[in-house]
């Protein structure tokens, strides 16, 4: 089953985009196959490095690599949350795992994917 998986929150704001990362990583574990995680809203700022965790985790933006790296997992932050906040931060900030993209490429990837699951 391939799952594309939205998250919408910041890593800081609720704890919905550690629950996306959990998930994420248990979906994989599973058998799943995850293609992508699309970040909009506030969902773009867990592409910031430098995020410290305050309850001793590891930080999120960690996280999110790791499942790039590890499994392929693209990382896509939507261009127009991007360009709403902070984009020259963001676009500073991001790391080579994290790549902007439109609505779009979010409609494709939804038909690609049986399940999508929204944080």
């Amino acid at each position: 089953m391939d799952i594309l998986v939205i998250v919408n929150e910041s890593p800081w704001g609720s704890t919905l985009a550690g629950t996306a990362l959990r998930f994420t990583n248990a979906a994989i574990e599973g058998g799943c196959r995850v293609p992508a995680v699309f970040f909009q809203n506030d969902g773009v700022y867990n592409a910031l490095c430098g995020q410290a965790s305050d309850d001793g985790l590891p930080s999120p933006f960690d996280g999110w690599r790791h499942l790039a790296d590890e499994h392929g997992v693209q990382l896509l932050l939507c261009s127009a949350a991007v360009a709403r906040r902070y984009e020259e931060r963001i676009r500073n900030e991001l790391s080579g795992d994290f790549q902007q993209a439109g609505l779009a490429r979010m409609w494709a990837l939804t038909e690609d994917c049986d399940r999508v699951v929204t944080f």
